[in-house]
């Protein structure tokens, strides 16, 4: 049986997975603001990691063209190392609704160069470990697995599929209430919760949506809900205690494979917004 913390929390996040982009709100209410994470011309407001050189971008690995990121295009000119990292943002979010757009380039490179090409975005990072996979969650973006999520030393419990959907809390009883256990390799401990539906493209741009509200999220590919989390939490503390995860910093990532990012807009959940989304109202 559920608590009533549990069926209070399993409430603010029903029937969020019928929020789609791109409505309107009910009459009286705003409309939440799209803001640019990246401004088009430089990488303002983003660090950026990479394997090998730490913040500095020796091998042009990340370039500005056209009013768009383009990573491992032909202009890096680095060892294979260099080619893994990301940029990530100074401000951490919680209670927001990202979307983005991406294609694949053509290049691949060692040791993947015969692996389907490989990206991601990170979410909810902590604030002070730039490192190659710093903990947070990955909405992946590898061919064929868009939208998997994996817990990157933290863990979450997956919204269950009913007909082929992913669900949020409170749905239906009997919501899962215990964490699979994470696989530990290169001193990570990862979940890796596969994405249900493939609405990918291959060629030409993908639009990915990210929800994440409390310690809920939603991955979202062109328009279609394939992943659900809730329940996410941190690190284990020494207490015994695990904190909920409900924010920090946001990455892109290039992980030895081409590839372009564009219209890479935020706006923040809250007031009507936010209240819409956690009572199931498209905004």
């Amino acid at each position: 049986m559920l608590d009533r913390r549990s069926l209070i929390r399993s409430a603010a996040c029903a029937a969020a997975a019928a929020a789609m982009p791109g409505r309107v709100l009910g009459a009286g209410d705003t409309q939440p603001v799209w803001q640019n994470l990246f401004d088009g011309r430089s990488l303002d407001g983003w660090s950026l990691f990479q394997l090998g050189s730490g913040e500095h971008d020796r091998y042009d690995a990340v370039m500005v063209e056209q009013g768009m990121l383009h990573f491992l295009g032909p202009k890096f000119h680095g060892p294979d190392e260099a080619a893994m990292g990301h940029i990530a943002t100074l401000q951490p979010w919680s209670n927001y609704h990202l979307r983005v757009d991406y294609r694949w380039g053509e290049r691949r490179i060692a040791p993947r160069g015969l692996q389907r090409r490989n990206s991601g975005i990170l979410y909810h990072l902590a604030p002070d470990r730039d490192i190659l996979f710093p903990d947070g969650i990955e909405f992946q973006v590898e061919e064929t697995d868009v939208g998997d999520a994996i817990t990157i030393n933290n863990r979450a419990l997956a919204g269950p599929l009913l007909g082929g959907t992913p669900l949020w809390p409170g749905w239906i009883p009997g919501m899962p209430r215990t964490y699979e256990a994470p696989l530990s390799a290169g001193g990570i401990a990862r979940q890796w919760f596969r994405h249900a539906g493939q609405f990918e493209r291959l060629e030409g741009w993908n639009t990915l949506d990210l929800i994440a509200f409390d310690d809920c999220a939603a991955h979202l590919v062109n328009g279609r809900i394939v992943q659900t989390l809730f329940g996410m939490v941190g690190r284990t503390r020494a207490d015994g205690t695990s904190p909920p995860l409900t924010g920090g910093r946001i990455a892109l990532e290039f992980e030895a494979a081409e590839i372009w990012f564009r219209n890479v807009n935020i706006r923040p959940l809250k007031g009507a917004a936010l209240a819409a989304i956690k009572s199931g109202q498209p905004l």
